[in-house]
């Protein structure tokens, strides 16, 4: 069987680090802020992100974030995503989307094994969870960015698009509109209009620079 390669054009690792950055920032912004206040790590990766054209806006939410009150974020990030006598308003698990499925759990639990993939352990009841899945390719970012060769880094490149174009590049964009929706002004719409806008342009250059065999399928396919 032949397998998808990457084009030169797609620098390694060049490329990996400031992706393993942004990443790293995204997932830590859709992190509950009861637990962790995202501020901070835009502020430390300031540097990394100003080299990605893709994560510009990014670097704008730190100035728009450092007046807010933690207390308030936390306000809004519970009104939104963790409270509701039916559940939450808005779901930001895959598998709670009405449009994904309990599926897509599943999916994403083996795509983790498969890769090795130590995500947080205190969030293992909800793999699906956005930042979850953002921080599962932080980790693909960074284990490409520390492959000791090209050979060894392509796994980690095919990974992070098929599961960029199987699951967060596949229900972000929804999130978005529900949150927009619920929330027009709110600080959350900013955020995840940022980080939708990230993901869907990278999976954009991902696709850009991989070449497809002649006899591949046109789906990319899970872990089995």
């Amino acid at each position: 069987m032949k397998l998808r390669s990457i084009d030169s054009h797609r620098l390694w690792p060049q490329s990996a680090a400031p992706r393993c950055a942004a990443y790293a920032s995204c997932s830590d912004l859709l992190t509950s802020p009861h637990e962790y206040d995202p501020r901070s790590a835009l502020a430390e990766r300031q540097t990394s992100l100003a080299t990605l054209p893709s994560a510009q806006a990014l670097l704008s939410l730190e100035s728009a974030l450092a007046d807010l009150d933690r207390a308030a974020l936390a306000t809004e990030y519970s009104g939104l995503f963790e409270v509701g006598d039916e559940g939450p308003p808005v779901p930001i698990r895959e598998s709670l989307r009405p449009e994904r499925g309990a599926a897509q759990r599943e999916e994403v639990v083996r795509f983790y094994a498969h890769f090795g993939g130590d995500v947080s352990t205190h969030h293992a009841w909800e793999p699906d969870h956005a930042a979850i899945e953002l921080e599962f390719l932080h980790l693909l970012c960074y284990r490409e960015l520390h492959a000791g060769s090209a050979a060894d880094a392509l796994p980690c490149q095919l990974a992070q698009l098929d599961f960029s174009a199987r699951h967060l590049g596949a229900w972000l964009p929804g999130l978005l509109n529900d949150v927009r929706a619920a929330r027009p002004d709110g600080v959350y719409s900013r955020i995840i209009a940022v980080v939708a806008e990230f993901v869907v342009a990278d999976l954009a250059w991902q696709r850009a620079s991989v070449r497809e065999p002649a006899d591949a399928a046109a789906e990319p396919r899970p872990p089995a």
